[in-house]
Formats: structure tokens, sequence, C-alpha cells
């Protein structure tokens, strides 16, 4: 008897553990992260420097075609972006500014990281674009 619930325990995590197995991919479903959400800026890791927004709010909105930054003071950053689920690779390209950017830290360090970025890693729930491993900016999602 004890030998049969020993195998039946054996047989039951085989089956569990080939599910679990199974349901695990490595590639992040990048639209299901990136879109139809809006990502607030929590803040921007600059070489181990935490920025925090303050009271401010800095959002971005990743349509399948572009992003849109909109920051206090009527600041925008916009352009394309593009990622890949299976590397983490993240990059942006045709960014452009529209107010004035100049007199806003942060936003001018988003405008940097999106020009310079090569990754991103999170889920729907926190979002980070990086430069570097040390350079990033961590986003939050409140829509859920």
């Amino acid at each position: 008897m004890k030998n049969i619930a020993v195998q039946i325990k054996r047989i039951i995590f085989a089956v569990v553990f080939a599910g679990t197995i199974s349901a695990c991919s490595s590639d992040d479903d990048v639209k299901e992260i990136f879109l139809d959400r809006e990502w607030k800026l929590t803040y921007i890791n600059d070489g181990g420097v935490k920025i925090f927004t303050k009271d401010k709010i800095y959002s971005v909105t990743f349509l399948d075609n572009g992003f849109k930054v909109a920051a206090p003071g009527g600041v925008g950053i916009s352009g394309k972006w593009k990622a890949d689920g299976g590397t983490h690779e993240f990059r942006c390209s045709d960014i452009r500014t529209s107010g004035n950017i100049q007199g806003d830290t942060i936003a001018t360090k988003m405008l940097q990281i999106f020009t310079n970025a090569k990754k991103y890693s999170g889920d729907t729930n926190w979002l980070q674009i990086k430069q570097q491993d040390n350079v990033f900016m961590q986003f939050y999602n409140d829509n859920e």
C-alpha cells in the first residue's frame, strides 16, 4: 500500500511539474506588457542615484506605431519603439520633443534614456527602460 501511495505522489508531481514547465516561456508578450496601459514614472536611477518625480506625474503610453510621454508644463516626448520579447532588447528612434524641456531635469533625463535605450524588463505591473544596468527609468501601471 505504501508503494502505491509513493508512486501516485510521484505521478502527480511529474504531471504538475510538466504542466509548469510547458506553461513557461522565455519570450515576453511584448504587446501585453507595453500596450493598452498608461505607465507612470516612479523614479529614474542615474548611476545609483535615484531621482524621484515627487508630486509631478510623468507618464508614457506605448502605441503600435510609437510612444508618447506627457510631462508637467506641457512638455512632451514622442518617438517610435521596438522591443524583442526573447532578448529584452528595446530601441527607440525618431524621437522628438515638444514644449520647453530645458528646465525639466526629469524630462531631460527621460529623453536621454529613451534616446540611448538598450533593454527593458518588467511585466504588466512594472516596467524598466534601461540605458545601462544602473541607468534606467522605472514605471508602474495603476490601470489594473
